[in-house]
């Protein structure tokens, strides 16, 4: 698939994503909130990767990956396995325990007990952690024989997008989770079984452990 049709692609997730979700009731208590509050940044920086990747500053789009998956599994930690001392701990600005234990805890669930999660960190987290950083990963893509500038590969362009795809369905999928509309979760789930059955070389595929 060529860059532009990829990014038309997820231009039309992102405004099928909002009709979605787009006034979904969630309760009104305090971990509906937060954790509706870090999906929701999720599916920003799923909207500003996109963007950013159109505009070709991609520098900046692969420097939210790891922004991404962390607003997600936060999400999802503060809705599903935080106690309610955490919760309140979260909103007294104490930092959370460890990212490896909040992906521990989510994967104790039933609906991420594949590791999809743990198996994401383990292959990219590196290199989330240099592009978001300024690591050498980011930096090798703005050298050229000539000049310093972008020179990021088309593959790797195709495959952020497809990224924050993933991720922004995967969110959404939380909060129908948040609002306990399964019928909205189920309809999600299809359009990404829909996605990665087009692309078997999705970041995010299989679809186990999506949260369904």
């Amino acid at each position: 698939m060529k860059l532009a049709t990829c990014i038309a692609k997820a231009e039309e997730l992102i405004q099928w994503l909002d009709g979605q979700i787009d006034g979904v009731a969630i309760p009104s208590d305090l971990r509906s909130r937060v954790a509706g509050g870090c999906l929701d940044v999720a599916l920003e920086h799923q909207k500003a990767i996109v963007l950013l990747v159109a505009q070709r500053l991609y520098g900046s789009a692969f420097a939210l990956a790891r922004l991404t998956f962390e607003a997600y599994v936060r999400g999802v930690w503060l809705h599903q396995c935080a106690s309610d001392t955490e919760i309140r701990k979260f909103q007294a600005e104490t930092p959370l325990p460890i990212f490896a234990s909040l992906l521990s805890d989510i994967e104790k669930l039933d609906s991420f007990s594949s590791g999809i999660l743990s198996a994401a960190k383990k292959k990219s987290w590196a290199a989330m952690n240099s592009f978001t950083h300024t690591g050498f990963s980011q930096i090798v893509r703005r050298n050229n024989a000539g000049s310093i500038e972008p020179n990021y590969d088309e593959v790797e362009l195709l495959e952020i997008v497809n990224f924050a795809g993933g991720y922004g369905i995967m969110a959404a999928v939380e909060i129908a989770h948040l609002a306990n509309n399964e019928l909205l979760a189920n309809a999600l789930l299809a359009k990404a079984k829909e996605m990665w059955s087009l692309s078997p070389n999705h970041p995010m595929h299989p679809t186990a452990g999506s949260g369904g």
